[in-house]
């Protein structure tokens, strides 16, 4: 299924489902997209007719579909803003999600058929959508009204509750903003410049100045400089919803955007979620079955309900792997507050071994000690020091590492330590950091008395770093703590290579890594020549393997320990040492 799924993302690329062909003329662009829409279907795919009803409404300027479950009373509804570059009409994928979540939570969803460039402008759309809203709050009595767009969609859905806002109509109960595209005249130039920044030109989807020239000749039109309408990300956001929920991907050019549209909605009284996922591509509707995309989605659908108990799939995945490891190895591991976890979430243990590799089933067992041992040789050496669990979600290390005298912190994105601060209760000793983990101005949060050591632990973090972030990451620890020590797993090209060819081919669950370590002594030195490397190894060690794996099983693994495919790195930051 996976290698289906990724194929079938390449082919859809290769295939021109894009504007593509970076030097197309703003010209060019209306052409290709008036031929394409000729082709275009927006009426509902084949559905279940004995669990949906759909029904189609007219509005002044395009019309409604009214998605409801069979035979049921539906109080609660979502309207749905399809993405597609405000040139294209919603996707079967979309409609399959509509249908879907109909079906799965109960709602009713209203999915309009709005106007689109070039033959229409963005005050059209506001304007039909703004009044199929106003229709849903007079014809159905709804104790619940969600606004969702994705992509050019959640521009809309923006700009629809600014102005229901001015005109006193009733608000939604909450906004969903995925992947959003928030500015349509370009107005900051240096989030255009960041935008236009080539090295995210991925999947697909890139920006040019022509792309510019297009939106404002055939869709901004009469509206420039309305920013309610055309650049939302600029208008008085205060008081607009109770709750908005913002979704990126650290990849998407449009990340920068969402980004400033969080940091001005934490400025006002709205409760603002923003959920920033890595490795993850812009149009994840559109690939419903890839993992990564499917996790976005389950969020998203939970975001919907208003359900904050979901758990994503990869916090998931790492609860098992360690409730899986105490269970089965309790002499060489011991995590009893992971089996509690599994059991208060309910996961598993079926099927889970076959979402990986026999070798990379064992690389993450063996991870799980080989980083408690590095953090108890820190503690051994600095018993009140300092310890940073970088990307911790809802990590036991903690508890597992502990001699009473250190103090600890967790950080992760806002929503992890809330679900964190759901499930697992707060030490003595500890702090939960709720902030972008590659915004490192959470450095600042950390309080580091004089000659007390400091550790940073990356568990499994480094899949979502490539070699220029985790550069910086070491410079800004180094900066802000000179001394500081760093722990990180790291793969070689060899097994980052080979983990790579079986996530494509759908053998592993997990995103594809982006960099490696072969030389790391070559490495630090060039980035900074007073990093000192404490520890560079293989993290297979001869004594667990033979007491978790049969000799044959165990020689296997000879290759890997001689060639250190996966390895432990601990580094010192600096020249400065600290009092024991």
């Amino acid at each position: 299924m996976g290698s289906q799924n990724y194929l079938n993302m390449a082919f859809e690329k290769l295939g021109h489902i894009m504007l593509d062909d970076m030097r197309m003329k703003a010209s060019d662009i209306y052409k290709l997209a008036v031929k394409r829409q000729k082709k275009q279907d927006y009426n509902p795919p084949v559905y279940n007719e004995n669990k949906i009803n759909i029904r189609s409404v007219f509005e002044k300027g395009g019309m409604c579909f009214y998605v409801t479950p069979k035979n049921a009373s539906v109080k609660e509804y979502f309207m749905f803003l399809h993405g597609g570059g405000f040139v294209s009409q919603m996707s079967r994928n979309e409609w399959r999600f509509v249908l879907d979540t109909v079906e799965s939570t109960g709602y009713g969803a209203v999915v309009p058929v709005y106007p689109i460039a070039p033959d229409h402008s963005a005050a059209e759309a506001v304007d039909m959508l703004a009044g199929a809203y106003e229709k849903l709050c007079e014809k159905e009595d709804a104790n619940r009204i969600v606004l969702i767009g994705d992509s050019s969609g959640a521009c809309l859905a923006l700009s629809v509750a600014i102005q229901l806002w001015k005109t006193g109509i009733r608000r939604p109960d909450k906004l969903i903003l995925c992947s959003p595209v928030l500015d349509t005249e370009f107005e900051d130039r240096e989030l255009e410049q960041e935008m236009g920044d080539r090295r995210k030109f991925v999947y697909g989807y890139y920006y040019t100045p022509e792309i510019r020239s297009f939106l404002r000749q055939y869709w901004v039109k009469d509206s420039e400089g309305k920013v309610d309408v055309t650049s939302p990300v600029y208008s008085d956001l205060t008081d607009i919803c109770d709750e908005i929920d913002i979704f990126t991907s650290d990849g998407d050019m449009l990340n920068c955007y969402a980004r400033r549209l969080y940091d001005k909605i934490k400025r006002t009284s709205t409760k603002v979620n923003f959920y920033q996922y890595y490795s993850v591509v812009h149009d994840y509707f559109d690939h419903p079955y890839i993992p990564e995309c499917k996790t976005v989605i389950k969020k998203i659908v939970a975001s919907i309900k208003g359900d904050s108990d979901f758990v994503p799939a990869d916090i998931e995945n790492d609860i098992w792997c360690r409730a899986m490891m105490a269970e089965r190895y309790p002499k060489l591991y011991e995590d009893s507050e992971s089996i509690r976890l599994a059991d208060k979430i309910g996961i598993e243990h079926k099927n889970r071994n076959s979402q990986y590799t026999f070798y990379d089933r064992t690389v993450i067992m063996e991870r799980l000690v080989a980083m408690d041992d590095r953090v108890g040789n820190f503690i051994n050496r600095y018993a009140d020091g300092i310890i940073v669990n970088v990307g911790a979600e809802l990590d036991t290390m903690f508890g597992r590492v502990d001699n009473g005298r250190i103090k600890w912190y967790n950080v992760d994105l806002p929503e992890r330590i809330d679900l964190r601060r759901k499930y697992m209760d707060t030490r003595d000793r500890e702090v939960n950091i709720g902030e972008n983990i590659l915004d490192y101005r959470w450095l600042e949060q950390i309080t580091k008395p004089r000659d007390t050591a400091i550790l940073f632990v990356l568990y499994d973090m480094t899949k979502y770093f490539d070699r220029e972030r985790l550069k910086g990451f070491l410079n800004a620890v180094w900066r802000k703590f000179p001394g500081a020590e760093v722990v990180f797993d790291a793969k070689n090209s060899v097994a980052k290579r080979m983990w790579n060819i079986n996530v494509f081919m759908g053998r592993n669950k997990g995103s594809m890594l982006r960099f490696s370590i072969d030389n790391c002594t070559s490495l630090m030195y060039d980035w900074n020549v007073k990093y000192k490397i404490l520890c560079d190894e293989t993290i297979f060690r001869g004594g667990d393997l033979e007491r978790m794996l049969s000799p044959k099983e165990c020689a296997k693994f000879r290759h890997s320990i001689k060639k250190k495919y996966d390895k432990i790195i601990h580094l010192r930051l600096g020249t400065e040492h600290f009092l024991v």
